[in-house]
């Protein structure tokens, strides 16, 4: 079979679009993900666990937040094999730590400070961030 000149062409361009329209699917998919390392004593923690459930609700299913008690406190129970293992990749020495998509956040633990670096994070923003 041969194809013309102008056939290529269209199916060239098709692909093209194809290529962008899946592209562009899968930013609008995009997870952004957060651990959050807490202490069901600490109030500081309490107080950022709102600021947290606030976050879930605003976003929904685009962000994806992974909540840890960890051990600070004398009758706490022990931190998992797990934990002690994220704890050392992160560096986590206190509570709250928040940290998105693998780096520390770093600014106040404000609803709207955490919104805007949430944002930050997608190449394509949900409405939510507009």
């Amino acid at each position: 079979m041969v194809i013309d000149k102008k056939t290529k062409t269209k199916i060239r361009i098709s692909a093209i679009v194809l290529s962008i329209s899946i592209i562009l699917l899968l930013l609008t998919q995009q997870k952004i993900e957060i651990i959050y390392f807490t202490n069901p004593t600490c109030h500081l923690a309490n107080n950022t666990n709102t600021i947290m459930q606030n976050i879930k609700l605003k976003f929904d299913d685009r962000v994806v937040v992974r909540e840890i008690n960890v051990n600070m406190y004398e009758n706490d129970p022990p931190d998992t094999e797990e934990i002690k293992q994220l704890r050392q990749r992160y560096e986590v020495y206190g509570v709250p730590e928040i940290i998105i998509n693998g780096k520390e956040y770093t600014k106040q633990f404000t609803y709207y400070d955490l919104e805007e670096a949430i944002c930050n994070q997608f190449i394509i923003k949900p409405s939510v961030c507009i």
